[in-house]
């Protein structure tokens, strides 16, 4: 048994009697024990959560409804994952509201009621959860339960972008890029890209890789559109494996490799069409 797990049975042996016994906060700091730390016991982590909850422990309540909602140590219940997530939520915690308000807006355990989300997403975002600014941004973006506004959507996903949100990046720097209805905003949107495709995300990559080749709001440089084309490649992007595949077939910013074009075409030919004909013209030739 490592050192970690020698310390976290000797804590768990101290909380277990005060545990027993009633005391609230030694239940979910047990439950917490066994759901985050080595050798975990998600049931055990669960049954704790519970016996907190029903304490009216609301970070207790928040994770035994994510027990329920994702089966962790109980069988999935989204009815009992909606319950939990509403008593919490009535305590003010932030992230229970986040998890009612998607409930609520996907019908998850309770009925679907649109406006029901755009409120608890409301009082999530007053308590700092990005994905909620998020959310409020989608919403506002789709004109779900809100009238349709792009000032809004921006508004939001500025404000859940600046709370560190990749998605809020990410769909900054596809508005600016030109993708959605309002007017392209090169310097916006190649500020927004280039801070989303840095967090990884693999859209994000690709668009900005198309920039770098194109010349468009940066300097032409086709060597780093092949970097990032390749990062999102790398993660399943089937426009970047396109992209890279003409890369290497044309040598623009990789050396031209017949054999890596093949590939690339090969992996991208599953659902864009572009590389299923590219790929069948080079093998013929």
């Amino acid at each position: 048994m490592s050192d970690a797990a020698r310390k976290s049975k000797s804590l768990r042996q101290r909380l277990l009697p005060n545990a027993r016994a009633g005391n609230v906060t030694a239940q979910y700091c047990l439950a917490c024990e066994y759901d985050f730390e080595r050798p975990k016991d998600r049931r055990r982590a669960a049954y704790w959560y519970k016996k907190a909850a029903e304490q009216g422990h609301a970070e207790a309540q928040n994770l035994l409804g994510e027990c329920f909602r994702d089966a962790v140590g109980v069988p999935k219940d989204l009815e009992q994952a909606a319950h939990w997530f509403h008593l919490a939520a009535q305590q003010g915690e932030a992230t229970a509201q986040l998890s009612l308000g998607f409930a609520h807006f996907y019908g998850k355990g309770v009925e679907r009621d649109v406006d029901a989300a755009l409120r608890w997403y409301r009082k999530s975002a007053r308590g700092g959860e990005a994905s909620a600014m998020l959310n409020i941004g989608h919403m506002y973006r789709t004109g779900e339960s809100v009238r349709q506004s792009w000032t809004q959507a921006i508004r939001w996903y500025e404000r859940a972008a600046k709370a560190g949100n990749l998605s809020a990046m990410h769909w900054l720097g596809r508005i600016y890029d030109g993708v959605e209805d309002p007017p392209e905003r090169s310097d916006k949107a190649v500020y927004w890209l280039r801070l989303a495709a840095a967090g990884g995300d693999a859209q994000s990559q690709c668009n900005l890789g198309v920039r770098y080749f194109n010349g468009s709001g940066v300097r032409r440089n086709r060597k780093r559109a092949a970097k990032l084309y390749r990062q999102s490649a790398e993660q399943g992007d089937t426009w970047a494996q396109y992209l890279l595949g003409l890369g290497y077939r044309n040598g623009d910013g990789v050396k031209r490799n017949r054999r890596w074009a093949l590939y690339w075409f090969d992996r991208a030919a599953i659902d864009t069409p572009e590389a299923k004909e590219a790929l069948k013209a080079l093998k013929t030739t």
